[in-house]
């Protein structure tokens, strides 16, 4: 298998690990890219970018009331 992070994944395809990757481990290595995409334009003066584990993916929240979600221009 592979080691990533201190943790075992078998050799084969991986769909998503701990840290919201997709991989592929063989014999040569383990490839992976990321599930999510980060977040480049959006009001940086009044949001804040908090990562969420749950869906792999990055929320983009209003700095005095994180519970308001804010508008974003684009990712990457």
């Amino acid at each position: 298998g592979c080691v990533m992070n201190g943790k075992l994944y078998p050799f084969g395809h991986i769909e998503r690990t701990e840290d919201c990757h997709r991989c592929i481990c063989s014999e040569g290595g383990m490839e992976c890219c990321s599930l999510f995409h980060t977040p480049i334009a959006y009001d940086k003066k009044n949001c804040k970018v908090v990562f969420n584990k749950t869906r792999c993916d990055y929320d983009v929240v209003q700095k005095d009331d994180p519970s308001k979600e804010c508008f974003v221009y684009s990712r990457v």
